[in-house]
């Protein structure tokens, strides 16, 4: 840590990482939340909260090998952006803990320790406390090897089918974690399959039987966090796609009063990941 870095614990500004499960088979996706908070007084931080841009790392240790970083394959180091917070205020993100480049992030089921840090603002980075992440032999092996593809990890990315990745997409799109099947419809394009996951209502990747979606209920937080991570706002530009689920995790938010608190918390979370905006709190 360099004289201008400060821990979660001080500075004006903390940075939390969180892992969206604690322990995540080979065979999906993993994801993670990430928040900056204005715990000092109202702050303007840089928006480019996200793995694109360059502003933020996340560094992986894990068993058998030394530290790697979870990069995209096609960096872009894009001119500054940035947001004002109000006092308490939150900027915050989902991240895809997929891949070092174009090579896998994962390679061995283990217990992997995360830390973050981000260029919060000229002269000044902040890191997160370290956060451990367990990857578990996948339920699937199948699966496990094509998320292992380069082709796949670059469409996944990419959200856009590259190379020979199609057919992988395709098997990934069945996967019954909703975080994997969300990403992989998103690279095939299939908008209409998306809607399914974000619905609650898609084909089984099992038994081929179709779940019927509940148009009261809220959209699906884990494929909400899996487009927010592949379509970071700012990084990826003005996004039909993104607007769409946008459109749609607001139409199915609850209304104030009618559901648990977590509940409404994760939609509202989940809007400003997707957007940009900052949380109030």
């Amino acid at each position: 840590m360099t004289a201008a870095e400060t821990t979660a614990e001080g500075g004006g500004l903390e940075l939390l990482l969180r892992p969206a499960a604690a322990s995540v088979p080979l065979d999906r996706i993993a994801f993670a939340d990430v928040e900056v908070v204005a715990a000092g007084g109202a702050a303007t931080v840089s928006a480019r909260l996200n793995l694109v841009e360059g502003d933020l790392e996340i560094e992986v240790a894990g068993p058998g090998g030394p530290p790697v970083r979870a990069t995209w394959p096609w960096p872009a180091d894009s001119a500054p952006r940035s947001v004002d917070l109000p006092a308490g205020g939150r900027l915050v993100a989902s991240v895809p803990l997929l891949s070092s480049g174009s090579a896998p992030l994962f390679r061995a089921p283990g217990r992997y320790e995360l830390t973050a840090r981000f260029a919060a603002r000229r002269g000044e980075s902040i890191a997160s406390r370290p956060v451990a992440l367990v990857r578990t032999a996948p339920d699937d092996a199948a699966l496990a090897t094509r998320l292992g593809d380069r082709d796949v990890l670059q469409s996944i990315l990419g959200a856009g089918v590259l190379g020979a990745a199609a057919p992988s997409l395709e098997l990934l799109a069945t996967s019954s974690d909703a975080g994997t099947a969300a990403a992989a419809n998103l690279a095939l394009g299939r908008s209409d399959a998306l809607n399914d996951v974000l619905s609650g209502a898609r084909t089984g990747a099992r038994t081929g039987a179709r779940t019927g979606a509940r148009t009261d209920a809220v959209a699906d937080p884990a494929a909400l966090r899996a487009v927010a991570a592949l379509l970071p706002p700012g990084a990826t530009g003005q996004d039909d796609r993104r607007d769409a689920v946008v459109a749609l995790s607001v139409a199915r938010a609850p209304a104030p009063g009618t559901a648990a608190d977590a509940t409404a918390e994760a939609a509202e979370r989940a809007v400003a990941a997707l957007t940009g905006r900052p949380l109030p709190r």
